[in-house]
């Protein structure tokens, strides 16, 4: 019994290390789209450095990428989670057609 119970404890710790380094590669995988999202609205959208502050065509083109983003985001969660699971999304992702 003693070598199931260490057998059970190793399998415990083996999952909490891995739950571990799956929360640090999703945090790495989050900071990395923001900067990526950030850099990208920045460059296509700030065009004049004369002020502190954005110009209303500026902020608008900025909503609008990082809007885009999440739509673009969203809509490909969606898809690769029907693509995982076709049963479990066929309610959900509606607007995808094979």
């Amino acid at each position: 019994m003693d070598a199931a119970a260490a057998a059970a404890g190793d399998e415990e710790q083996d999952q909490a290390r891995m739950e571990a380094i799956t929360e640090g590669l999703q945090t790495r995988d989050a900071m990395r789209l923001y900067n990526w999202v950030s850099q990208r609205c920045f460059s296509d959208c700030v065009v004049s450095f004369h002020r502190r502050a954005l110009g209303k065509r500026e902020e608008e083109c900025v909503r609008s990428c990082v809007h885009k983003y999440l739509l673009l985001s969203t809509a490909s969660a969606g898809r690769f989670a029907h693509l995982a699971d076709p049963s479990a999304s066929s309610s959900s992702s509606s607007s995808f057609d094979d």
